[in-house]
């Protein structure tokens, strides 16, 4: 299984900001893969969200890891992370 996230949520509290940035990748056995995005402020009940097919690993990956230093070169922190390998020790 992939060591990449599967869910990942950061957030930017520095004054004056309250905002969130979460990627989701809906779970297939097969390619593509929908990279789901969602920003806004925290608390709202309508995030923006864009959702982007993704045909192979590398791609996938990339993306994320283009969205995780954007994120950080931003102010945001990482605030929680899911796994693919930590869904399936909850399976088990």
């Amino acid at each position: 299984m992939s060591s990449e996230p599967v869910f990942a949520r950061w957030e930017n509290t520095t004054p004056p900001h309250r905002k969130f940035y979460e990627i989701e990748v809906e779970l297939s056995l097969f390619y593509p893969k929908i990279l789901v995005r969602r920003w806004g402020r925290i608390g709202t009940r309508s995030p923006r969200s864009i959702q982007m097919a993704v045909s192979h690993p590398e791609e996938l990956t990339r993306q994320m890891k283009r969205i995780s230093r954007r994120r950080k070169l931003h102010g945001y922190r990482t605030v929680k992370e899911i796994r693919a390998r930590d869904i399936g020790a909850f399976a088990a």
